[in-house]
């Protein structure tokens, strides 16, 4: 019965806040980028994305590729788990015509982008219901619950799941809270087992090409297994390493057919959208820089982080290390890349996929504080999370921060406290006109 509930909870919460913050628009080049792969495959047959490009005003400054397409170098991954609903929505749109309902089949209207933008919501809504379940193995339900809802509205992914859903970033926490659910079954795999995480691992790494290192650890613990099980050990290394080739073949298709090639080491390089300095990452920057650093404008990661060191390390360390080496791993990829910031973002977006394993740092850190002192200190601090990050996002809607480049930090922290005042202030003359000029001259009691 509680399990019920605590889910029921989940989703209400979810619903609440697609009610408030749900924007199925296309604004900005990532998202018609991706987006593009979507509509042009569907609608057109082609992996030409051309028209897709020039409707939104990016035709002229995006170049062709040696094959002849225009060169779009964002993965695929995103439009193939968005395929279900645009197909979908592609099928009631046809329906309705006929029947004699007007609507465009187009790619565009809106059923096409409302459909399509749930999806992204519903699959960071799986997302954290699988990592509910696993936070039940190391914790109490509330503090289970209380982890998952802290990481999920306290990190960007409550913003790229619902006011920018045509991001991937919706579909990479779903993607990594996906290979964390399969990966943490069973101890000692199977090679059936190993096969399907492999499949996962290559579906992740086509969501955003840096979930590749999701398939490092397991493969290392089968290396590992090599001297005990040196037959099993080498069958499940290789049953990982054909499903992620086979899980990643769909890019490395369209790879192929755009760019000539089976294999681009860095697409972004080839469009100039930016390098990577393997020997030099930003490393400090990533972490602690006012222009989308992740400590200081997530600071709840800090707190996931010493949940992930202490109390899951002793809960379950297996989980606990891949986690961290994942976090590290991710963070120097990352801070490697000359655009290691986001530009436009709302917080560290490049790292919402790190938020999955978070969401069990943060239960088991909850767990280990009631234990000690009950459940309000958890309650007090997932809150005050909480309610920074809705804060700071209501700033950053308005453009009380901006969206891309540094923040000075007495905008970025001390702009924190001072916005519900100067928010109050705002509505104060606000409620007073539109008391005085519409209910009072509507002859109230003492008007």
């Amino acid at each position: 019965m509680k399990e019920t509930r605590y889910r029921a909870l989940l989703i209400g919460v979810w619903f609440g806040i697609l009610m408030l913050l749900f924007r199925p628009q296309l604004h900005g080049m990532d998202t018609v980028a991706y987006y593009a792969w979507l509509r042009a495959a569907t609608i057109r047959h082609s992996l030409d994305v051309s028209e897709e490009f020039a409707r939104f005003g990016y035709g002229e400054e995006r170049k062709q590729s040696p094959t002849g397409y225009r060169i779009n170098e964002w993965p695929v991954g995103p439009a193939l788990l968005w395929s279900p609903f645009f197909v979908t929505a592609h099928l009631l749109v046809r329906l309705g015509n006929t029947l004699g309902m007007p609507g465009e089949d187009d790619g565009y209207s809106a059923p096409y982008l409302i459909l399509t933008a749930m999806g992204s919501a519903l699959y960071a809504l799986i997302g954290l219901e699988w990592l509910r379940q696993m936070a039940r193995r190391i914790a109490s339900p509330a503090c289970a619950m209380a982890g998952i809802l802290t990481a999920w509205l306290a990190s960007p992914l409550v913003f790229y799941m619902s006011a920018h859903p045509f991001m991937a970033h919706a579909t990479d926490f779903f993607v990594n809270a996906l290979f964390l659910w399969e990966w943490a079954r069973a101890n000692t795999p199977t090679a059936w087992a190993r096969l399907r995480l492999g499949l996962i691992g290559g579906l992740a790494a086509m969501v955003r090409y840096q979930n590749a290192t999701l398939l490092i650890w397991p493969a290392l613990e089968d290396l590992a297994r090599l001297r005990q099980m040196p037959r099993g050990g080498t069958l499940r290394l290789a049953a990982l390493g054909v499903g992620a080739g086979i899980g990643f073949l769909p890019q490395m298709i369209v790879w192929k057919i755009v760019f000539g090639q089976w294999v681009v080491g860095n697409p972004y390089g080839i469009a100039g959208a930016g390098a990577f300095d393997w020997r030099a990452p930003h490393l400090l920057k990533v972490l602690f820089s006012t222009n989308r650093g992740l400590f200081l404008w997530t600071p709840i990661a800090i707190f996931a982080l010493l949940g992930l060191i202490g109390p899951l390390r002793r809960a379950c360390p297996r989980w606990a290390y891949f986690i961290l080496a994942q976090t590290a791993a991710q963070i120097y990829i990352v801070g490697s890349w000359s655009a290691w910031s986001g530009a436009a973002a709302f917080g560290p977006r490049l790292l919402t996929g790190l938020f999955a394993g978070f969401a069990l740092g943060l239960a088991a850190l909850y767990e280990a504080g009631r234990t000690r002192w009950g459940m309000q200190p958890v309650i007090a601090l997932g809150a005050a999370a909480i309610a920074w990050n809705l804060i700071l996002l209501a700033r950053y809607g308005i453009g009380d921060v901006p969206r891309a480049g540094p923040v000075p930090l007495t905008d970025l922290w001390l702009g924190q406290l001072t916005f519900p005042v100067r928010a109050l202030e705002r509505m104060g003359p606000l409620i007073r006109g539109l008391l005085r000029h519409g209910l009072l001259d509507k002859g109230l009691p003492g008007s």
